[in-house]
């Protein structure tokens, strides 16, 4: 039978629907890989794909990263959109993302243009009850930035709601909690790939409470998974 799912698979469509089921309940690809009897180099292979489908998602619904009447992606083939730089020489980069809300979803982006220090000083002003250092205007519409290389959270949203004695559970708190949660376990993720990780964490925050064997499905049969590989 034909794979309509990805041209000239080496797996049926059926094993190839099984793996989606299996990544929509969030296993492993080695525990996916024992339950289908596939090695794991290919359930990885696969699971690249379906993780690029859905990077390709988020940011087709990303309501804020437009500029000039353009969308605005993040490289995820490897490459740097601005330079054509291999991945080894902008992995250092990937590790910055601010998280922003529209309509009830958390939406994150990469930032390039950011560092530890300038951070932590602006998160220091922020606190501050006499600090008055504006927040950049390439800044201004995030409410927090995480810094995925100490598994930090910098709020830089109300004054008043940093600078608590008491914890901020929001929605932002929420979607950094099972953002960090999620990717914690993977111990040691490599960073050439964390940009896919963590839209997979922003599509299913946003998709918690639907059908996400359906959403993926939909997505996949709109764009058939050999066409991000063409």
């Amino acid at each position: 039978m034909k794979n309509r799912l990805i041209k000239g698979a080496h797996l049926s469509e059926k094993k190839c629907r099984e793996i989606l089921q299996l990544f929509c309940e969030d296993l492993t690809a080695t525990q996916i890989a024992n339950i289908c009897g596939v090695s794991r180099v290919t359930v990885n292979n696969y699971l690249k794909l379906i993780r690029t489908h859905i990077a390709k998602f988020c940011e087709e619904n990303n309501p804020k990263r437009v500029q000039n009447g353009y969308l605005v992606y993040i490289p995820i083939d490897g490459k740097n959109g601005r330079n054509g730089s291999e991945p080894h020489e902008v992995s250092n980069l990937r590790i910055y993302y601010g998280f922003h809300r529209h309509e009830g979803k958390i939406f994150a982006d990469w930032l390039e243009d950011v560092n530890k220090n300038s951070l932590q000083q602006l998160q220091r002003s922020r606190l501050s009850l006499e600090g008055n250092e504006p927040i950049p205007p390439s800044l201004s519409r995030y409410y927090a930035i995480a810094d995925f290389s100490d598994w930090r959270l910098y709020r830089l949203d109300v004054r008043e709601t940093v600078s608590s004695s008491r914890p901020v559970f929001d929605d932002i708190s929420g979607f950094w909690g099972h953002t960090k949660s999620r990717l914690l376990k993977f111990r040691g993720l490599n960073k050439n790939t964390l940009y896919l990780h963590v839209k997979e964490c922003e599509f299913r925050y946003n998709f918690r409470n639907d059908d996400l064997m359906g959403i993926l499905m939909n997505i996949i049969n709109n764009k058939p998974q050999h066409y991000l590989s063409a």
